[in-house]
C-alpha cells in the first residue's frame, strides 16, 4: 500500500507546485490577461479531448504502467522546457501538453489503485496531502529564489514520481463485460443528470477558473507569496476532514443534500472572495475549500450512481468529468478576459452568479423523479 501513497502524494505534490502559479508566472513573463485566459482554455479542451483516447490506448493495450511512464516523461520534460521558452505559441504548447499530461494520468492511476484489495479512499487521500504540501512548499521556494523556481521544483518531484512508478506492481482487471449494452440514448433522455452535468460545469468550471487564477488575484489585493502558498496548503488540507464528515452526512441527510450543501458552500464562497478581497481574509476562510470542493467531489459519483442505471454509470462519470473540463475551458477564457479589462477581484463577481446558477438548478433537478 505504501508505494501507492508515494506515487499519489509525490505526483499530487508536482501538480500543487505548478498547477496554482502558472498565472503568476504568465503575468511576469508578460503574457496578457486574454493570452493567459486562451492558454488555460485550450489546456482545458485538448486534456478533455485526450482522456477518452487514452482511456482507449489503455483498455487495448493494458499496459497502464508503460503509459504512466511516458505520461511523467512528458510532464518532466515540459516543466523544465517552461523555463527556457518564454513566446505566447511556446507556452501554449508546452502547457497544453502538461495539462493533457496531468490529466490523463490521473485516471490511469485511479485504475490501477482500483484494482488492488486497498481501500481507495486511504489511498487517493494522501494525493490531496501531497497537492497541499507542494502548494506550500513551491510558496516558500518561489518567494526565495525566483518566480520560475517552482518549475524546476515540480520537474524534480515528477523524477521522483516516474521511479516510484516503475516500482508499482501493475494489475489491471477487466471490469466491463464484453456483452454489455449501454444505452446513451436513454442516459441522454434522463433529465436529472443532464441537469447534474450542467451543474458540473458550472461548479468545477468556477474551481478550474479559481485555480488558474488564484495566484494573480491573491497578489493583486496584497498577498505574499509566502502566505499564499500557507493558504492554499490550508484549503486543501481542508479538503480532507470534509471528505471523511461526507460519509456520515450522506448517510444521514442523503447524497442529494450533501451535493447541494457543496455548491452553497461554494457560492458563499466566492461572494467572500468578491466583496471582501483582503489577504488575511481570503486565507482565514480556508476551511471553505473543503465544505464545497471537497463535499463535492465526495458525493458526485455517488449522486450520479443514484440517478442512472448501473450499465451506463462509467459513461455517465466519463461525460460528467467532461463536462467539468469544457465548464473549466469556457471560465477560465472569460475570466482571462475579464481581468484583463478589469481587475481579477471581478472574475470572483463572475464565479458568484454561476455558482448561484448551480444552485438553482439542483433545486430544480430535485423535482424531477428518477
Amino acid at each position: 500500500m505504501s508505494i501507492y501513497i508515494l506515487f499519489y502524494f509525490t505526483f499530487y505534490f508536482t501538480l500543487g507546485a505548478s498547477m496554482l502559479y502558472f498565472s503568476q508566472f504568465f503575468s511576469v513573463i508578460n503574457i496578457s490577461g486574454g493570452q493567459s485566459g486562451l492558454i488555460f482554455a485550450m489546456g482545458s479542451f485538448l486534456a478533455m479531448a485526450f482522456q477518452p483516447v487514452l482511456g482507449y490506448i489503455n483498455d487495448k493495450t493494458k499496459k497502464s504502467k508503460e503509459i504512466l511512464i511516458l505520461i511523467t516523461g512528458v510532464l518532466f520534460i515540459t516543466l523544465l522546457l517552461m523555463n527556457y521558452i518564454n513566446s505566447f505559441i511556446g507556452i501554449l504548447i508546452l502547457y497544453s501538453l502538461y495539462v493533457i499530461a496531468a490529466f490523463c494520468e490521473m485516471p490511469l492511476m485511479d485504475i490501477i489503485s482500483l484494482s488492488t484489495d486497498y481501500a481507495f479512499g486511504k489511498i487517493r487521500l494522501w494525493g490531496s496531502i501531497g497537492f497541499a504540501v507542494g502548494a506550500l512548499v513551491s510558496g516558500k521556494v518561489i518567494e526565495i529564489f525566483g518566480s520560475s523556481s517552482f518549475l524546476y521544483l515540480a520537474a524534480v518531484v515528477s523524477i521522483v514520481t516516474g521511479i516510484i512508478i516503475l516500482k508499482i506492481p501493475v494489475k489491471v482487471n477487466n471490469s466491463h463485460e464484453d456483452n454489455e449494452k449501454v444505452d446513451i440514448k436513454k442516459l441522454l433522455m434522463n433529465k436529472k443528470y443532464i441537469i447534474f452535468v450542467v451543474v458540473s460545469m458550472l461548479f468545477l468550471g468556477t474551481n478550474n477558473g479559481h485555480n488558474s487564477y488564484f495566484g494573480i488575484y491573491f497578489k493583486e489585493i496584497g498577498g505574499s507569496m509566502a502566505l499564499l502558498g500557507t493558504t492554499i496548503f490550508l484549503m486543501t488540507l481542508s479538503e480532507v476532514p470534509f471528505m471523511g464528515l461526507s460519509t456520515r452526512l450522506i448517510n444521514k441527510k442523503g447524497v442529494e443534500f450533501v451535493v447541494i450543501l457543496a455548491i452553497l458552500c461554494l457560492s458563499i464562497r466566492w461572494g467572500i472572495y468578491f466583496l471582501f478581497p483582503k489577504p488575511y481574509v481570503i486565507a482565514g476562510t480556508f476551511l471553505s475549500q473543503g465544505a464545497s470542493v471537497g463535499l463535492f467531489f465526495a458525493g458526485a459519483n455517488l449522486f450520479i450512481r443514484k440517478i442512472v442505471e448501473k450499465n451506463t454509470l462509467g459513461t455517465a462519470i466519463t461525460i460528467f468529468m467532461a463536462a467539468g473540463s469544457l465548464g473549466g475551458m469556457f471560465v477560465q477564457y472569460i475570466s482571462g478576459v475579464i481581468i484583463e479589462q478589469y481587475t481579477a477581484i471581478y472574475i470572483y463577481g463572475f464565479f458568484t452568479i454561476l455558482a448561484f446558477v448551480a444552485l438553482i438548478l439542483m433545486f430544480l433537478g430535485e423535482r424531477i423523479k428518477e
